[in-house]
């Protein structure tokens, strides 16, 4: 039987709250996603395989780079705080 008022159940899966990643588990995946472009990249006998493999390393590397930044910069200010919070 069709949904009687498929509008309302759009506007419900819409509204549906999700929990906010955390950084630690993107790296992870992310890394786990470098390891598997990796392993493409090293046995891959087609040439055009191989650069799209090798281009998805390369953005991958970027942005896990920058995650690892954020994670060191997140951790840094959280010590500041602490350290302000305790001289307040």
């Amino acid at each position: 039987m069709p949904n009687p008022n498929p509008l309302q159940a759009r506007q419900a899966k819409k509204q549906k709250v999700k929990k906010a990643g955390d950084l630690p588990a993107l790296c992870r995946k992310l890394w786990q996603g470098i390891l598997e472009a990796e392993a493409v990249l090293l046995g891959s006998q087609d040439p055009d395989l191989t650069l799209r493999a090798c281009h998805a390393l390369s953005q991958a590397a970027g942005q896990y780079s920058r995650l690892l930044t954020a994670g060191e910069v997140e951790a840094r200010l959280q010590l500041l705080e602490a350290h302000m919070k305790a001289h307040v």
